[in-house]
């Protein structure tokens, strides 16, 4: 009997087995606290085949149909398409992709009947690549997955056949992200458009730096930048004399220890609107606190899973 999975479509509830344990007493739905993102799905098929936790080759193969399946209509043609290179048809109509997976780990990709999107090679091999540091070991709390001898065959329109997978041993440990405040983020960004925008834009950022100086915010860490020139390619260095922007966005950000300093970037920006260079428009401020992020490894036998059941 094989097994059909789809990713939920809503993100706030995940439906996952944890070890499986809460779907072998029944339960319907499982809600956990952050999980490996393959889990969802390798939990499932831990349940209705009943494979062995230690079988790494088969604990191999669920990562894997979790790994294509984790970020939904990713695989189906969303974050895929670019227009006269990779067409996709009805993007606004999405469809979810489906896992077909059998007891021996065999598993094709399909998506919805009639739905937008399309299952390829290139679909699911783009899929199969996020995120994936090493191919031939992409670490899961489950098992670490071998995609290095992976083997895509388009089965059918819409319908694609994944073989090759392998797995290891799992992880000793497991890996635990912690949150933590970390000072303030100040931004404020404003417009210009027309002709000499970008040199417009540049003069308004250097302003700012210098304003911020005078009031002694420090700027160690800020970003200064226009954005459609320089803000993701940085040092760019500016257009050609041919190709100058006729619109850009300046942008000025930085982390900072006191919401005062935070606070005074955005009104440094926001001023610029009458005391800056010439057309300057649609300024926006904010200023928020700074969530971070730590991830450690924790010795697995020092974390104990609980499952508590609640009956309707």
């Amino acid at each position: 009997m094989d097994a059909v999975l789809a990713p939920c479509a809503r993100s706030g509830i995940k439906i996952i087995t944890n070890m499986g344990a809460a779907l072998t007493d029944g339960a319907n739905v499982v809600i956990t606290g952050r999980v490996a993102d393959p889990s969802l799905y390798l939990a499932p098929l831990v349940h209705a085949f009943g494979w062995p936790l230690d079988d790494w080759d088969l604990m191999g193969k669920g990562v894997c149909v979790g790994h294509l399946l984790e970020c939904a209509g990713q695989v189906t043609g969303g974050y895929f398409a670019d227009p006269g290179v990779k067409d996709v048809p009805g993007l606004a109509r999405l469809g979810f992709p489906i896992a077909q997976v059998a007891a021996d780990g065999s598993f094709t990709i399909a998506k919805v009947p009639g739905s937008g999107g399309r299952v390829t090679v290139r679909t699911c091999t783009e899929q199969l690549l996020y995120e994936v540091h090493d191919p031939a070991a992409y670490v899961s709390a489950d098992a670490v997955a071998d995609f290095s001898g992976a083997c895509l065959t388009q089965a059918g329109p819409d319908e694609v056949a994944v073989a090759g997978i392998t797995g290891t041993r799992r992880p000793d440990a497991l890996k635990v992200s912690v949150g933590y405040l970390d000072g303030y983020l100040g931004e404020g960004e404003i417009s210009y458009a027309g002709a000499n925008a970008e040199a417009r834009g540049r003069l308004a950022l250097d302003l700012v730096r210098e304003r911020l100086e005078l009031t002694g915010v420090p700027t160690g860490d800020a970003r200064f930048e226009l954005i459609g020139v320089d803000a993701v390619h940085r040092g760019a260095g500016g257009a050609t004399a041919q190709q100058q922007p006729r619109e850009v966005r300046a942008r000025v950000a930085a982390r900072t220890a006191t919401l005062q300093h935070a606070r005074r970037i955005g009104r440094e920006v926001s001023a610029l609107w009458l005391n800056g260079p010439a057309g300057g428009a649609g300024a926006t401020a904010r200023a928020t606190d700074s969530v971070a992020i730590a991830s450690v490894l924790l010795p697995r036998h020092l974390v104990t899973a609980m499952i508590t059941v609640l009956e309707a």
